[in-house]
C-alpha cells in the first residue's frame, strides 16, 4: 500500500504543478497523455511507438507527421528507441506549443515530462511485484517448476 500512495504522490505533485502553469497546458497534457500510454500499452518499443506516434500528429498536433518520421528514424538508428521517440514528441510538443516559455525551455521541459511520465508506471510495477516474485522464487513448488 505504501508503494502506491507513493507512486501517487510522484504523479499528483509534478503533474499538479504542471496543470497550475496554465501558460503552457501541453505540459499537463503531456503528462496525461504519457502515463495513459505507459499503462495501456503493452509488448514494447514497437507496440507503443504507433500509438504515441498517432497521437502526437494526428490527435495532439504537437509535430507534423514528416517530423514524426524523423524522430522515429533517429530512434531507430540509436539503442533505446523508444525513449529516444518519447523525449523526441516530449521534445517537440514543447518546442511547437512552448506558451509563455522560449521554445528551447518548452522543448527541454517537455522532453523531461514525457520521459518521467513514460516510466513511472514502470517502476510501480516493479515495486509491487518484486516482493512476490522473491517470495515465489524461495517456494520449493516454484523451484520445482524451474529447477537450477
Amino acid at each position: 500500500m505504501l508503494v502506491v500512495l507513493v507512486f501517487v504522490l510522484l504523479w499528483l505533485v509534478p503533474s499538479g504543478l504542471l496543470y497550475l502553469y496554465a501558460a503552457a497546458p501541453t505540459f499537463f497534457t503531456e503528462a496525461v497523455f504519457f502515463t495513459k500510454a505507459a499503462f495501456l500499452t503493452f509488448g514494447g518499443a514497437y507496440a507503443v511507438l504507433p500509438y504515441i506516434a498517432q497521437a502526437g500528429v494526428e490527435q495532439y498536433s504537437w509535430l507534423t507527421a514528416e517530423q514524426m518520421m524523423d524522430g522515429l528514424a533517429l530512434a531507430e538508428t540509436t539503442p533505446g528507441p523508444l525513449i529516444m521517440a518519447v523525449q523526441f514528441v516530449g521534445f517537440m510538443a514543447g518546442w511547437n506549443r512552448p506558451g509563455a516559455l522560449s521554445p528551447v525551455m518548452g522543448a527541454t521541459i517537455g522532453s523531461l515530462v514525457a520521459t518521467y511520465f513514460t516510466f513511472l508506471p514502470c517502476f510501480l510495477f516493479i515495486f509491487l511485484g518484486a516482493p512476490y516474485i522473491e517470495k515465489f522464487r524461495r517456494t520449493s513448488s516454484f523451484l520445482q517448476l524451474f529447477p537450477a
